[in-house]
């Protein structure tokens, strides 16, 4: 097979570069390695706890899986069709409460799928991007959420419909519905409610399952109040909110009544679950980037640490009657996996990894560690980043760096697996992935500081990230490059156009924005609605916009850029990159330029993906090596 290329251009860079510049990783890294790296991701355990059902990136699919929780035997795969899928931007598969049927997402309809035989029968046909399913307690209805007028709404189908039937609705605002569960006894749905007159508040609401009128539990002006799940016998809800600066997890009774805080962690609760008795609540706390498992009991005593491994927990799931859960969890240096915990009393007497994608290749790769490190930015404000160093790193054999901006910008780095940064570093590179302001996980100040201000506070993260850089010893100062995808390749290109010390040689984009006027008018809504919520409208905040839009200091760019693109791509549109192609012939600026035809905002396809890693390698190691 042949990469999908709908457009290319190269101007000022050799065509054929000397092969002495060009660093190969040692085996076992390949290019074919990083092209068909595959995630197993979202799993769901079955309502008896003897199965669980996940997603398992890998052959250019996302399909479905079947596991049996107490055997050995191979996982069953139970989709065959499923197309590939970001795992940012997936949803798991939902169980219904018999355990015999389980509904899954296949490009924007709702199929359900039998357990045991894996028949697939498609329950929407309606072309509105249906998302988010449920059953009903008796299996009778399945919920899904909608999006219509440009919201996003619950409505519900029979789990059996009439030739022609058409979805009842459930909710009918004017904002969007979130992460919606059904109550223990199938009477009410409490949800997230997101009004669209104020992009950064979120409340907590209960609506009949059979539709009417809406009841809030809380509300408050740019307050997020989210994820809310029912303790076991109906009676409360535990949801997670930022009113206190960090995102913390608080209960409120279901008849209503003043929140109550559970935790008082100072950092943010990324998950949680109820266990079946309601005594127990296990968390996912992150500190800088270190998701670890905690115990609190309902009423928010602390039980102490449950695992603490140097990674990423995430979707705890308690098996029937408390003894033990599931949990998945990744590191730098373990792929995600999903693990069983076995518990006596609050404490885990056993693990054991459930799944194993780990490739044999890499048990010789020398797969590194990052240290946590903190440098100061232009105005004094302390930076958190991830360090990886190459093995031979030393003053005497200096190494070229990559910064590595993640994207979002309401995202970070943190203890994950990413072949590609370690690839990078097996290369030679030393690598620094910032948590520039803007970021999440270190509290509501530092993520809003970017509010009103892209392109300004998060540019000079990424300049002193450089300096950074500079000032250690086994690092060569004069070889460092940037890199990034989504907001990271939008800061890359800022790099280049709003440094008059030229701190970095080069800089790779891939899929990024370039005049945030113009994106804001192209993309879909979530990009729409991300730029709105952090600058504003762009009527009521013409020079924001114009300030934080790259393409408007092509001019000053002098370093090559290498830019990448998927022709496919909603939230960024491709016309950000080609645009941005067009002012830097212009003025005459070195780039190379590929759009992939069959991309959207994210390389999925692995002989994309292997082109795309040939064409980053020849990049940086002509400019840096």
């Amino acid at each position: 097979m042949k990469p999908t290329i709908a457009k290319e251009l190269n101007h000022r860079l050799p065509s054929e570069r000397r092969p002495d510049r060009r660093r190969q990783a040692s085996p076992p890294w390949s290019l074919d390695l990083l092209a068909h790296e595959g995630r197993i991701r979202h799993h769901a355990l079955s309502p008896d706890g003897t199965r669980l059902a996940f997603l398992w990136d890998r052959d250019a699919q996302s399909d479905m899986w079947l596991l049996d929780v107490e055997g050995s035997r191979w996982p069953v795969r139970l989709t065959h069709h499923r197309p590939p899928q970001t795992y940012w931007n997936d949803a798991a598969p939902e169980w219904d409460r018999a355990g015999r049927k389980l509904l899954l997402e296949i490009e924007g309809e709702i199929w359900a799928v039998d357990a045991q035989t894996g028949y697939l029968r498609a329950l929407t046909d309606y072309g509105l991007g249906a998302e988010r399913p449920f059953f009903a307690a008796d299996g009778a209805k399945v919920y899904f959420a909608v999006e219509q007028d440009e919201r996003d709404n619950l409505a519900s189908i029979d789990t059996e419909p009439m030739p022609g039937s058409w979805p009842s609705p459930v909710t009918r605002l004017g904002g969007d519905v979130g992460e919606p569960e059904l109550s223990p006894d199938g009477e009410r749905i409490a949800f997230a409610f997101l009004p669209r007159e104020d992009l950064d508040r979120s409340e907590i609401c209960l609506v009949s399952a059979a539709g009417g009128g809406i009841r809030r539990l809380t509300g408050n002006p740019r307050v997020s109040d989210h994820r809310p799940r029912w303790s076991p016998d109906g009676k409360q809800l535990a949801f997670v909110s930022d009113r206190s600066g960090w995102h913390e997890l608080y209960r409120i009774d279901a008849a209503g009544g003043q929140a109550t805080p559970l935790t008082h962690v100072d950092a943010d609760v990324m998950d949680f679950a109820w266990s079946p008795d309601g005594q127990r609540i296990v968390l996912v706390v992150n500190r800088e980037g270190n998701a670890r498992l905690q115990l609190i009991d309902a009423a928010g005593g602390d039980l102490g640490v449950l695992r603490d491994a140097g990674g990423w927990h995430g979707r705890p799931q308690w098996g029937p009657g408390g003894g033990w859960m599931t949990v998945e969890f990744e590191s730098p240096t373990s792929p995600p996996d999903i693990y069983r915990l076995d518990l006596v009393g609050d404490r885990v007497a056993r693990e054991t990894r459930l799944t194993d994608s780990r490739a044999p290749a890499l048990e010789s790769a020398g797969l590194v560690t990052p240290q946590v490190v903190h440098y100061p930015s232009g105005d004094g404000t302390i930076i958190t980043a991830f360090l990886y160093r190459p093995t031979r790193a030393s003053a005497a054999n200096r190494r070229p760096a990559i910064v590595y901006p993640h994207g979002g910008p309401a995202d970070s780095w943190a203890l994950v697996w990413s072949l590609r940064l370690q690839w990078l570093v097996a290369k030679g590179y030393a690598v620094l992935a910032p948590d520039y302001r803007g970021s999440t996980g270190h509290g509501q100040e530092f993520q809003r500081a970017l509010y009103g201000a892209w392109g300004r506070v998060d540019t000079e993260d990424i300049l002193a990230a450089a300096d950074y850089l500079a000032s250690l010893e086994w690092v060569d100062g004069s070889r460092l490059g940037v890199f990034g995808t989504s907001y990271g390749a939008y800061l890359a290109v800022l790099a280049l156009a709003r440094d008059p010390q030229y701190r970095y040689r080069c800089g790779a984009a891939v899929y990024g924005d370039s005049d945030l006027r113009r994106s804001w008018a192209m993309g879909d809504r979530t990009g729409r609605e991300d730029l709105e919520r952090q600058m504003g409208h762009p009527s009521h905040n013409v020079e924001a916009y114009r300030f934080g839009s790259p393409i408007l200091d092509v001019a000053r760019i002098d370093r090559p850029l290498l830019i990448c693109h998927g022709q496919e791509d909603q939230r960024v549109h491709p016309r950000q990159s080609e645009e941005l192609v067009d002012e830097l012939l212009r003025n005459d600026k070195a780039f190379e330029y590929f759009v992939y035809s069959d991309e959207g905002h994210g390389i999925l396809n692995p002989d994309n993906l292997r082109h795309f890693f040939g064409r980053l390698e020849r990049f940086l190691d002509w400019h840096l090596m």
